[in-house]
């Protein structure tokens, strides 16, 4: 490996390291890092130890920017705040707390099941987890106790469902497995990962059960059991402004970026952004001081995060580290837990999981497309990635951070990034287990 791609594993480890010990912002370090490796880029190059082509530059570094997650958090959360101001979110919401009763237990399946079928119909999961993540939260005022786990299972449904032959995510693994020459059964790989997904979300609800949860209003350990993390609160004073004409209008705003965003393949910033701004115009009095509603520390974060990976990309440091990996063994066994690890680690710290999916699904046709226990061997390297999705720099992550109540963001985002780092060492292992025996 490089200088410099040594350099950038040395410094993803210390913005995360600081995040969580010194509390500061991960977007912020993340730009931070980011400039480091810009300097010592341009050090390298003076020194004569890379070429031209090698060299960084800030044009470079910021093309990294991810305008269109920024987009879409700023589109998403305007557009929420006029479906939530008029009254048609604590509506929907009074509709399923009637409906589910004393069952509480129930409702983030509810969640998980919904994000499932959608996305398994064909949506893309970025869309499904948009629409999910502010209608849990608004759930979650209501019970706060199962806030959390709501939001966990939701969006790991959703994200589950990208296995679907007839999503985004199995199209891409279908055609790989078309160009290997190699077939397989694309419902068996996305049962399979339905079966992981859901052991996952039910051990996490052992986990963070409501008998855990104590009261603790920054989200700092209590003495016994875990913090409990509330969603973001709403004024009460918006509550006075609410008109009949105003809810019909944002409902069908809503209805209509669906339809628009899951038929119609519309861009989901963009078009959240336009009818939200839509909505400005026609009720101006009712939209007064909305660029409160905007996640701007979510917004950094991710920004700053992707920057950085971004960066790293540049120099090629995933490529050496998998190149490294691969160069250590031909046992198929161990091969199958490199691959497996190494998917799952990339999807954690790159926020495309259907591009780490489509980096690595032509690498497991190559050293597995003749084995009978095919689906077996995709859904144990692809399901784990598919959980990373509650890591907090991927959308869904920062989705639901910024919904968390602001006092207690920064403690969310260090349950998601804790939960995270657990999910690399444990699952990919326990999904390896059977074919491994198999083999």
């Amino acid at each position: 490996m490089s200088f410099l791609q040594i350099l950038s594993l040395v410094l993803l480890v210390l913005i995360l390291v600081l995040s969580i010990w010194r509390h500061v912002n991960i977007g912020l370090l993340g730009f931070c890092a980011a400039a480091v490796m810009l300097v010592a880029s341009q050090t390298y190059l003076d020194n004569g130890m890379a070429s031209q082509a090698q060299a960084l530059t800030a044009k470079t570094v910021l093309a990294h920017f991810p305008g269109s997650i920024v987009t879409l958090l700023i589109g998403v959360s305007l557009l929420f705040a006029h479906f939530e101001r008029s009254g048609s979110l604590s509506w929907i919401t009074d509709k399923v707390y009637k409906t589910i009763g004393n069952h509480a237990m129930l409702i983030p399946w509810v969640g998980y099941v919904f994000g499932l079928f959608i996305s398994t119909a064909g949506a893309f999961s970025t869309a499904t987890i948009t629409l999910l993540v502010p209608i849990t939260a608004a759930l979650g005022r209501r019970l706060p106790k199962i806030f959390f786990i709501c939001e966990v299972a939701a969006v790991v449904g959703a994200n589950t469902g990208a296995l679907s032959p007839i999503n985004p995510v199995g199209m891409v693994i279908k055609d790989a497995a078309s160009h290997a020459n190699v077939s397989f059964n694309g419902w068996q790989l996305w049962l399979l990962g339905t079966i992981v997904s859901a052991v996952t979300v039910l051990i996490l609800q052992f986990i963070f059960s409501p008998k855990r949860m104590t009261d603790s209003p920054k989200g700092q350990k209590p003495r016994h059991g875990l913090a409990l993390l509330k969603p973001i609160a709403v004024d009460d004073s918006e509550k006075k402004q609410l008109c009949p004409s105003y809810a019909v209008c944002s409902t069908l705003a809503v209805l209509l970026f669906i339809v628009l965003v899951v038929f119609a393949d519309a861009d989901v910033g963009l078009t959240s952004i336009s009818l939200a701004v839509a909505l400005m115009l026609l009720f101006p009095q009712q939209s007064k001081d909305f660029a409160k509603k905007i996640p701007w520390n979510a917004v950094i974060v991710i920004s700053g995060l992707l920057v950085f990976i971004g960066t790293m990309m540049s120099v090629h440091t995933m490529q050496a580290v998998e190149e490294s990996l691969l160069s250590m063994t031909s046992n198929q066994i161990i091969l199958l837990f490199i691959i497996a690890y190494l998917t799952t680690c990339l999807s954690n710290v790159e926020s495309s999981t259907i591009g780490v999916i489509s980096l690595m699904t032509p690498m497991i046709f190559t050293i597995f497309g003749g084995s009978e226990h095919l689906p077996l061997i995709l859904a144990a390297c692809t399901a784990p990635a598919l959980l990373s999705v509650i890591n907090p720099i991927h959308i869904a992550g920062t989705l639901i951070v910024s919904y968390t109540d602001e006092q207690q963001q920064d403690a969310m985002f260090r349950r998601l990034l804790t939960i995270a780092f657990f999910t690399i060492p444990i699952i990919p292992g326990a999904t390896m287990i059977l074919p491994a025996i198999l083999f």
